[in-house]
């Protein structure tokens, strides 16, 4: 793992070349790969070198097909996709900084819920906002689970499971396949 320094590249750490999958936020990065049942993640600080390996992620049993992860401040959202006993599994988990799993929580794919899809997630205060076909939703820890705390369906009309969420100075913006929403709590 490299990375531009102010002299020219910088040697962050070893990783297994062409296996990482790696995900990067402002004050941290979530790296994880597998390889012939060899399992492991890792994080990295973005200002200092090193990587703190050996991460205990519950990870899925089956073969994965897609991952993806959301940052907030010192949290890591990972959504991963697995293919297991014939159907497709979502799993969510939240990380901290130091690698301890605060939350998890599990669904089927394309079952509506927030975890019905990987993306459509955005991170803000502590909570995942997710675009679902029935408006939004809000997600948070409940004693170690991920739970929907709150329904937005008057968002319904803007957002559907397909859309990206991204936060701006205006509020949530809802990117969709022909256009652009910028969604403000009153």
């Amino acid at each position: 793992l490299w990375r531009d320094g102010a002299y020219g590249a910088e040697r962050w750490g070893d990783v297994l070349e062409g296996q990482t999958r790696l995900f990067v936020g402002p004050r941290f990065g979530l790296g994880f790969h597998r390889a012939a049942g060899l399992r492991g993640a890792f994080l990295f600080d973005v200002e200092r070198k090193g990587l703190r390996d050996g991460i205990a992620l519950p990870w899925p049993s089956g073969q994965l097909l897609d991952a993806e992860a959301v940052f907030d401040g010192d949290t890591v959202w990972l959504l991963l996709a697995e293919e297991f006993g014939g159907r497709t599994v979502h799993h969510a988990v939240l990380l901290g900084p130091d690698g301890v799993v605060r939350a998890s929580n599990w669904a089927e794919a394309g079952n509506g819920s927030w975890l019905g899809t990987l993306r459509g997630k955005c991170a803000v205060g502590g909570a995942l906002f997710c675009a679902t076909d029935a408006g939004l939703t809000r997600v948070e820890n409940r004693q170690g689970q991920l739970e929907a705390v709150r329904e937005f369906p008057d968002a319904e009309p803007f957002v559907d499971a397909g859309c990206q969420l991204l936060l701006s100075r205006e509020g949530l913006m809802v990117v969709g396949a022909q256009d652009l929403t910028v969604l403000r709590m009153t």
